[in-house]
């Protein structure tokens, strides 16, 4: 019999890893998908139920990647989101919901949530893109498809439109945190 060598992974983020992460209903939306993990680095799709969340189905999101068009597709987007984003909806393509001169820079973002895998959290003027004057704060999480690959992700993103000088990110309109997992 010969020895087998094991390979050591990294440790896991903890939620203290994103201290960066302000708004309480953020981090216990975070809390709650790194709980989701069990031993893994990205939990799967199918354990995510908005069940889990009710009081912040208003704010979040969820996109498939799909590796044939290298695009988004909508698969829930919370009443407060639609609002902001007016073409999001169930089944819209990442392409259709941002603007052309903004959709290569959203989706350079997203893609980086699946493929590193990692958590992105922004703060700051979160929907620039999109003309917004207000300030918010936004986290994207990875997930499995049913095959374990990095298929979706979901998110939640506080906003308000006025600007708040708790989130004032000075010079730099939104301040962009990538956690690998």
């Amino acid at each position: 019999m010969t020895p087998t060598s094991r390979i050591e992974c990294p440790p896991q983020p903890d939620l203290s890893a994103f201290d960066h992460v302000r708004d309480p209903r953020l981090r216990r939306f975070l809390a709650h998908y790194l709980g989701l993990r069990n031993g893994r680095r990205v939990p799967y799709r199918s354990q995510i139920s908005p069940l889990d969340f009710p009081d912040l189905l208003g704010i979040v999101f969820l996109y498939e990647f799909d590796p044939v068009s290298q695009d988004f597709y909508i698969r829930l987007a919370g009443d407060h989101i639609a609002q902001m984003l007016r073409t999001a909806r169930a089944g819209s393509k990442l392409s259709e919901v941002f603007p052309p001169e903004a959709f290569p820079i959203v989706l350079e973002r997203y893609r980086r949530i699946c493929l590193t895998p990692c958590v992105m959290h922004n703060i700051g003027r979160v929907f620039q893109y999109l003309g917004g004057t207000g300030t918010g704060e936004r986290i994207a999480m990875p997930l499995l498809g049913d095959d374990g690959e990095p298929a979706f992700f979901l998110g939640a993103t506080t906003y308000s439109l006025a600007p708040d000088p708790a989130l004032d990110t000075g010079e730099t309109p939104v301040r962009i945190t990538y956690t690998p997992l």
